[in-house]
């Protein structure tokens, strides 16, 4: 078998003519394509299964036959199967010189083309079925936060190596040294190539010990939610004696209890570890995931203390991380969390491994004046801003206590707001945008005059950083900060 991503130029892909399927390789000269695992379709149908065992389970058990909605759902499972391979014959993948070509569809053709040059994340997905046949899902994040596609089912292997060929293709479009060259796996090649086994180059930053990840989720506001809504349940019981007026209280413990069953399994197993392609994610109890940030993609951290982890020391560790979705979700929130439980100390100087040595412990935080209490009389004393050379730093939160830290060369505009009260008190806010993410660095309820000079600040810092190329995150690892070890966070 030949290479099937050779160094070549191929002849530009010219509009097909009558009768040549749409998307179709260009002809001979074109580099050949390779196709998802055969296996997909099997991966894909233990969800109609589902669906029939889920329909007939009842007619099963008590005569022993099947209904007329199970062989209803059986013949869709045959349909669904026939189209599953279709699909999967219909579906390849190539890389010719800068793109990633990937063409799809069984009815309606599609051919998808993904400029390398501007993929920000490359992650690899294993659900629970897709593990048991080792295979992978390959999900790719482009510039601006979307997720322009993904490869469902590759070997795990091959998603490994592909995601490594993608990321160093990437760096070498975009002029910075690759690690080291990649040759994409011949059909000769040894079953572990070094390429693959990326383990060996990492060095591990911390682990998520089990009985910490419990114990935190028990001490969630979720587990807060499910003790009130039981203690409602049973007052109610006790006054009405029955249960009929409170029905609305179950679904709603049952959405709680799914909500936290969700955050076990998924941040089940999590490893944080470093490599010379960045920081490595991976988590995940049922469904396995692995995650690659490059440091220069940071645009700042959220350290996050809720209430009830106060009195223990805990706290999480948020990243925003230019090209990373940012919508609302358990994946878009696992997609920016960088440990999500471990001791305030351990965090803080994760936080400043990740920033390269910049601490935000050193900043000095100035609070409102007193008359905020009037806007802010629960939380005012929680408030809190600053800067220096090289961070912006702010503080708020009372219920879970927030502390926002930027870079200044990642500030991109800074706005200064007053509301109706806020004139009245003489009082503002002062806003600093950076890339979307969950760190949101905003100094709230601040005299008019400190507001200005505030602004002034940071301006004159981030132009500073900007011309002396003072932006240290993509510098290699180990300048001016220490990693915490591996037994830090267990």
């Amino acid at each position: 078998m030949t290479d099937p991503f050779p160094e070549q130029h191929p002849a530009p892909v010219e509009d097909p003519g009558p009768g040549t399927a749409h998307g179709a390789p260009p002809g001979p000269e074109a580099p050949e394509y390779r196709r998802l695992s055969p296996l997909t379709p099997v991966v894909r149908a233990p969800i109609v299964l589902l669906a029939v065992l889920g329909g007939s389970w009842q007619q099963i058990l008590t005569e022993g036959r099947l209904g007329f909605v199970a062989l209803a759902l059986l013949g869709l499972l045959a349909a669904g199967a026939v189209y599953g391979v279709a699909s999967w014959l219909r579906t390849k993948y190539w890389i010719r010189d800068d793109e990633l070509r990937i063409d799809t569809g069984v009815v309606s053709r599609q051919s998808r083309r993904i400029r390398i040059d501007r993929l920000q994340g490359i992650d690899i997905v294993q659900p629970l079925v897709a593990r048991f046949f080792g295979l992978a899902e390959l999900k790719l994040d482009v510039a601006g936060g979307d997720r322009e596609g993904s490869l469902a089912f590759l070997p795990h292997r091959e998603a490994l190596e592909l995601r490594a060929l993608l990321l160093e293709r990437r760096d070498e479009l975009k002029g910075a040294p690759a690690p080291q060259s990649v040759t994409w796996p011949r059909a000769d090649a040894p079953p572990l190539s070094g390429r693959a086994d990326r383990a060996h180059g990492e060095r591990p930053l911390g682990r998520l010990d089990p009985g910490l990840l419990v114990a935190s989720l028990a001490l969630s506001s979720e587990m807060l939610w499910v003790a009130g809504a039981a203690i409602g349940l049973a007052v109610s019981f006790v006054a009405l004696g029955s249960f009929a007026a409170v029905g609305g209280i179950v679904p709603a413990l049952l959405a709680l209890a799914v909500a936290l069953g969700r955050k076990f399994t998924g941040y089940y197993g999590f490893r944080l570890s470093e490599s010379v392609e960045g920081l490595h994610v991976r988590r995940g109890l049922t469904a396995l995931s692995s995650q690659t940030i490059a440091p220069a993609r940071v645009q700042g951290v959220a350290v996050l203390e809720p209430v009830l982890w106060r009195p223990f020391g805990w706290a999480r560790l948020d990243v925003s991380v230019a090209g990373y979705r940012t919508g609302e979700g358990d994946s878009a929130q696992a997609s920016s969390t960088l440990m999500p439980v471990a001791p305030k100390d351990e965090v803080l100087a994760l936080a400043a491994h990740v920033l390269r040595g910049r601490d935000a412990r050193h900043v000095r935080l100035a609070p409102p004046p007193a008359r905020a209490r009037w806007l802010a009389p629960f939380t005012a004393w929680t408030l809190a801003a600053g800067t220096d050379e090289q961070l912006v730093v702010s503080r708020r939160g009372f219920w879970v206590r927030r502390v926002d830290v930027v870079p200044h060369a990642r500030v991109q505009s800074v706005r200064v707001t007053q509301g109706p009260l806020q004139r009245w008190l003489r009082l503002a806010d002062v806003h600093v945008d950076s890339p979307p993410g969950p760190v949101h660095v905003r100094a709230r309820h601040v005299d008019p005059v400190d507001a200005r000079a505030f602004t002034e600040a940071l301006l004159v810092a981030g132009r500073v950083a900007r011309r002396a190329g003072a932006d240290a995150l993509g510098q290699p690892a180990g300048q001016g900060s220490t990693p915490p070890t591996p037994e830090t966070t267990q």
